[in-house]
């Protein structure tokens, strides 16, 4: 960003996930926990009661999600499975891979804004059913890496 407004340096100091979007969640579950990695449990994914994309409601979006804990990181498998999704585009477009890094947010309504303020658009956003709250931001131009900000509900924290 060079001279150009940057964001709060801790903005991401609270980064504990990993996004991988693939083609079949059950085959890939299979294959990780064959590796060590696991045990898998489902995610938040599967509980979003609202979701935008691209600022439009996306009502018949679906997203199936599995997570496990790696140490200190969650990793987390996606499958889009209806509707048009962040996953889905990056599925169409680069075939399966790592789609995104998420953060902790104590207050994502003033992420967003700082965010968006400084020119990075929401490729998506949503609520889930126990309160809790995302948004994905369009990071791609470097790495092609998707950020996502998590503010947690009652239950995924």
């Amino acid at each position: 960003m060079g001279s150009e407004e940057s964001a709060r340096s801790d903005i991401w100091d609270r980064a504990y996930q990993v996004g991988v979007v693939v083609r079949d969640l059950d085959e890939a579950k299979a294959f990780y926990e064959r590796l060590g990695v696991g045990p898998f449990v489902e995610g938040p994914s599967a509980h979003t009661v609202e979701r935008k994309i691209y600022g439009e409601p996306s009502a018949d979006a679906a997203v199936r999600g599995a997570i496990a804990q790696m140490g200190n990181i969650e990793f987390e498998l996606l499958q889009p499975v209806a509707g048009r999704t962040v996953q889905g585009d990056f599925l169409e477009e680069h075939g399966e891979g790592v789609v995104h890094i998420c953060g902790y947010s104590d207050d994502i309504d003033r992420d967003i804004a700082e965010l968006t303020g400084l020119g990075y658009k929401i490729i998506s956003e949503g609520r889930i059913e126990d309160g809790g709250r995302f948004a994905y931001f369009d990071t791609r131009r470097v790495g092609g890496l998707v950020l996502e900000l998590y503010e947690p509900g009652s239950t995924w924290e």
